[in-house]
């Protein structure tokens, strides 16, 4: 399967368009944000943890740090959903601008047999299935590349020192 010069330009705007909201996303979010979710993810896992096992007294001990974490979420939930909007629109924008440009005829030719569900249509890869194939291969590496996971200090949630200012009482 030759690569066709609309399917290389195809791919180069998805690496833009993958940088660009890597990029915002490495505005957004500092490392505090990202250790505060990983800190917020292991409250959640250990709060099912004690409800699977009937634990009242963890229960008891994950409910008084249960504001704290509600208030962290309400904070990072807010930068989510500037990220959510912005690249929405950015990829909105991009999405009419390609489909206008690209149209809905094959830009490649699949391998005869070969059969994906809204990737190829007719025996050929149009616009939007070579998008997505393309967004699968670069979006994901460049985003780990461009925002490495944070690795988080392996403690119980509210014991020790908070990664936030705030407190819980009690």
């Amino acid at each position: 399967m030759p690569l066709t010069t609309q399917a290389v330009e195809i791919m180069a705007l998805t690496v833009a368009l993958s940088l660009l909201t890597s990029l915002i996303r490495r505005k957004l979010f500092t490392r505090e944000d990202m250790l505060l979710m990983a800190e917020v993810q292991e409250y959640q896992r250990e709060v099912l943890r004690a409800v699977r096992q009937k634990d009242a007294k963890a229960l008891q001990r994950l409910e008084k740090k249960k504001e704290y974490y509600q208030r962290v979420q309400t904070r990072l939930m807010g930068k989510n959903l500037v990220l959510m909007f912005s690249t929405l629109a950015i990829y909105l924008g991009f999405l009419s601008w390609a489909t206008a440009h690209y149209g809905t005829n094959p830009i490649l030719h699949a391998p005869p047999g070969f059969y994906l569900p809204f990737i190829v249509e007719q025996g050929g890869i149009p616009f939007f299935g070579w998008y997505i194939l393309s967004a699968f291969a670069f979006g994901t590496l460049l985003n780990r590349l461009i925002n490495p996971p944070v690795q988080p200090d392996r403690r119980h949630p509210g014991g020790g020192e908070r990664v936030a200012d705030e407190k819980p009482k009690g």
